[in-house]
């Protein structure tokens, strides 16, 4: 890596270790149920409990707060009584002469009224506002606004707070966010006196307005990370590009490099092999030597034993390159491509007992139950990093390892030498398992076919 992209990496890791930890805040249930965005769902949730005749067991008593904290903006010139509280009413949808609606009137007689637009995502239409405040009357509700002192005509824009303001100067901007800190108020004040769904359903309606309309901590630093991408993005985009060269690079010859790795190994040629694949003589504590298989490539990576391939008639062993399909076959695989991400950010390797596709389950099934009799039977004790997959008709046995990639220069070199020690452990201290696995499939083979 050179200099100049090793300080701009530099540059980017600082910065993301500058961000806090910040978990992203649990769903409230109208973003579970996916109308958190919607401006009819907060509409109807907010004048439901507006209204006073809706049975919420609220009462007057939340029109009451919020009507009182609206007459404590510097911004709103209202004002009500105390005892015109009873006559308040409230209706969604109403109509002005040009058909247009206003999300909701609340008023009381000829005294007063407060004509309100919700807004969370969009924005205003156009003359929307305008067309609201120069309207006559409001129709369906047959309240006509000459009726009504100039004194007592208020409108309402509520919406979030970077939300551009409404075009018609009689609207003033109420931002979401301060409705719901009257709610939490209103909540606190009541000390528990309210029943317990609407408390309940309101504390889930702050939820959803915080979480939709200020930014939380984790969305914060999620955005501060995206734009870390875009400005660090083709120094990104450059080590990518070699990682990924590396990782096929790997992948195609992740066996030679292995077999010269090995310390009691020598590279034997099998013709019969295909050129995907490097065979080793392997020498062992018993001094017996034994052949091995690798598997290149970026899927079905294997390790086996060539004794792990037979076929099915004479029961001799075969390699890869077949004209017919009448052979069973096990082996070691560590999934180069579906394991990548846990080798990578967890640096675990992952080597898993498969059977092949070409031999039936009744066959897999015998091997298996063979293999884990002759654990019990001779009370061979697995080691922590070793299990036995319940229920699975082609997995064997499955281990894991790490990959020790702080002691070395690369990961590729790190995930080598997990490899090597997986090998060394199975064949050395661990090596009555394969002998076990190797009865376990002979045996079955000699019976099933």
């Amino acid at each position: 890596m050179t200099d100049s992209l090793s300080d701009q990496l530099a540059g980017l890791k600082s910065a993301l270790d500058g961000l806090p930890e910040a978990k992203e805040p649990p769903s409230t249930t109208l973003q579970i149920i996916r109308n958190n965005q919607q401006e009819e769902e907060w509409q109807q949730l907010l004048f439901h409990y507006l209204s006073q005749d809706e049975p919420h067991g609220l009462d007057h008593s939340f029109l009451e707060h919020i009507l009182s904290a609206l007459s404590n903006r510097d911004d709103l010139d209202f004002t009500f009584s105390g005892l015109d509280l009873a006559d308040v009413q409230v209706k969604q949808e109403v109509t002005i002469p040009n058909g247009r609606r206003p999300d909701a009137v609340v008023w009381t007689s000829e005294e007063w009224f407060i004509c309100w637009e919700l807004k969370i995502k969009a924005s205003e239409r156009e003359d929307q506002t305008q067309d609201y405040a120069d309207a006559e009357s409001f129709e369906s509700i047959n309240l006509t606004k000459k009726d009504v002192p100039d004194s007592g005509q208020h409108y309402v824009y509520l919406a979030p707070k970077d939300t551009s303001p409404p075009e018609a100067e009689e609207f003033v901007h109420v931002w979401w966010r301060w409705i719901a800190e009257q709610i939490q108020t209103f909540l606190n004040e009541g000390h528990g006196g309210y029943p317990s769904r609407t408390t309940a359903q309101l504390e889930q309606f702050i939820g959803t307005i915080k979480s939709e309309v200020t930014m939380t901590d984790y969305q914060k630093y999620q955005q501060e990370k995206a734009q870390l991408c875009f400005d660090y993005y083709n120094e990104i985009q450059e080590v990518q590009r070699a990682f990924e060269n590396q990782w096929n690079e790997f992948t195609d010859n992740w066996g030679l490099r292995l077999a010269q790795a090995l310390e009691n190994a020598e590279i034997v040629e099998i013709p019969e092999l295909s050129d995907t694949h490097v065979a080793v003589e392997l020498w062992t504590q018993t001094d017996e030597p034994s052949r091995w298989t690798f598997r290149q490539g970026n899927s079905w990576a294997g390790i086996a034993k060539e004794e792990w391939r037979r076929r099915t008639d004479d029961h001799t062993v075969v390699y890869w390159d077949l004209d017919h399909d009448e052979y069973a076959n096990i082996g070691f695989y560590h999934l180069l491509e579906k394991n990548r991400e846990e080798a990578i950010k967890d640096e675990i390797l992952d080597l898993t007992l498969f059977h092949g596709s070409s031999s039936d389950r009744q066959f897999h099934k015998l091997v298996n139950e063979r293999v884990n009799n002759k654990i019990d039977e001779r009370e061979y004790e697995l080691p922590s990093y070793v299990n036995r997959p319940n229920n699975s008709a082609v997995r064997i046995v499955s281990a894991t390892y790490d990959i020790p990639v702080s002691k070395y220069d690369t990961f590729f070199e790190a995930y080598t030498e997990a490899l090597r020690y997986a090998l060394a452990d199975l064949t050395g201290e661990n090596r009555e398992l394969i002998t076990i696995i190797t009865e376990s499939f002979e045996e079955s083979l000699e019976e099933y076919y």
